[in-house]
């Protein structure tokens, strides 16, 4: 005969919260409300419970009836909502897995807020995790999703992880709970089911225990994962500049290579494909190419580091130059101008004084097409041959400012002045400008 659990739940990591239970109705998600309910008290908790209808059986609206009469006997507050979710899958061509989540999600969120509440209490078990982890096995994952689902995962609070789906429907009939089957749960037909049905219970029989091993293995890549995961955050906080144009990574060829995959995901997103995440941290070792990373990221490896590129980003329009006073460049800079002495400034690229007569009708703006400057000593030249002459990483050179009249570029923030725009014997007027970056990304290094 099986052993029947007889231990408690803990929930003192929640003490105090106000929490919103997901409740399908289903024996895990009943567990936890009854569980919570009895813990009320103890553990000084807010306790509502939230059902979606997803219309996609029969016997939904049956079970949000259902539901509510569990809340009542709770004395919980319950809230429900109904979707066509088939109809919205249809729409969208999304599957009906992922249009449910998405709508299930959104709602509780949305729920959340309204309510106040700290997080939402959703009743995955260890069978769960052991599931969770075997896919994410079979489609190839990295360390994160070999770790599986963890307890607290931002607004998300799962405290029955270590508790065994068998457990769960024994606590209930000790204390005289029903619950609510659903009749799809049965059939393989989606990856999780097949798992479930098929492959978990044959992992039992050939290794007894597999279930809680996995479990067991999923919270140590969890420690291992979490460590990596910080280092990448203190990696970043280092070496991770943002600009108008998107991320730089500095030196990111000193990075250990698993550093390196975990900062490009906490920064592109978990949903980038593996390959395409490996092609961006390959860039580190070259000394220059691109990769696509997904439909709005550009990976570009350049002198300065491993660039990160909106592609939806673009330069702002130009703005006239106030002489005296302060012009913004939208998410690029400000330069301040201000009546100075006709003394050139030699110790900081940042900060010139130059001929205010040259510099009426100028605009702060970025690079055209034709733009040309004159530097210093030095005839007229393209300004892309300066950009190049100057080994200006490419990325940053949609988004240097420039002071400019038409085709004629006076003043390239942070690197050089034009020699029609310097103080001399015949300068009448001098003013000095001072080039704040929005970001700490500078056109120089």
């Amino acid at each position: 005969m099986r052993e029947v659990s007889r231990r408690q739940p803990d929930f003192s990591a929640a003490r105090g919260s106000r929490l919103l239970i997901a409740l399908s109705g289903g024996a895990d998600s009943v567990a936890l409300a009854v569980m919570l309910a009895e813990a009320r008290e103890r553990e000084n908790l807010a306790l509502f419970a939230a059902h979606v209808d997803h219309a996609i059986r029969p016997e939904s609206a049956a079970d949000a009836q259902w539901c509510r009469a569990l809340c009542a006997r709770l004395d919980m507050p319950f809230h429900s909502v109904r979707f066509d979710v088939p109809a919205e899958a249809a729409r969208t061509g999304e599957g009906l897995e992922t249009a449910g989540r998405r709508l299930r999600y959104g709602w509780l969120r949305a729920l959340k807020g309204e309510l106040g509440a700290d997080a939402i209490a959703l009743a995955h078990h260890m069978d769960d995790q052991a599931e969770t982890v075997l896919m994410h096995l079979a489609r190839g994952t990295g360390p994160e999703g070999i770790a599986g689902m963890a307890e607290r995962s931002g607004d998300l609070y799962r405290p029955l992880l270590s508790w065994r789906k068998s457990e769960l429907t024994d606590y209930l009939a000790r204390r005289g709970f029903s619950w609510r089957e659903d009749a799809t749960n049965a059939v393989p037909d989606t990856p999780r089911n097949a798992l479930r049905l098929n492959v978990l219970p044959a992992l039992e029989d050939a290794y007894p225990g597999a279930v809680p091993a996995i479990a067991r293995y999923a919270r140590s890549a969890r420690l291992e994962s979490d460590f990596v995961a910080e280092a990448a955050a203190r990696w970043l906080a280092a070496n991770h500049i943002r600009g108008s144009y998107g991320s730089l990574l500095r030196s990111p060829e000193k990075a250990h290579p698993a550093l390196l995959r975990r900062a490009l995901r906490q920064l592109c997103g978990t949903d980038i494909p593996w390959e395409r995440l490996n092609a961006a941290a390959a860039l580190a070792e070259a000394d220059r190419g691109r990769e696509e990373i997904s439909g709005g990221l550009m990976a570009e490896r350049g002198r300065m580091g491993l660039y990160l590129l909106d592609r939806a980003a673009r330069p702002p329009e130009p703005r006239p130059l106030a002489l005296p006073g302060i012009t913004r460049l939208p998410g690029v800079c400000e330069i301040a101008a201000e009546p100075a002495p006709p003394v050139p400034v030699r110790d900081d690229p940042l900060r010139q004084v130059l001929d205010a007569d040259a510099l009426e009708g100028a605009v702060l703006r970025t690079r055209r097409e034709g733009d040309r400057i004159r530097p210093l000593g030095c005839g007229e030249k393209l300004l892309s041959d300066y950009f190049t002459d100057r080994k200006l990483d490419r990325p940053l050179r949609d988004w240097t400012p420039l002071l400019a009249r038409g085709k004629d570029i006076l003043w390239v923030c942070g690197m050089g002045i034009a020699q029609s725009a310097a103080i001399s014997e015949a300068t009448r007027r001098a003013v000095a400008l001072t080039c704040c970056y929005i970001t700490k990304t500078q056109p120089t290094d």
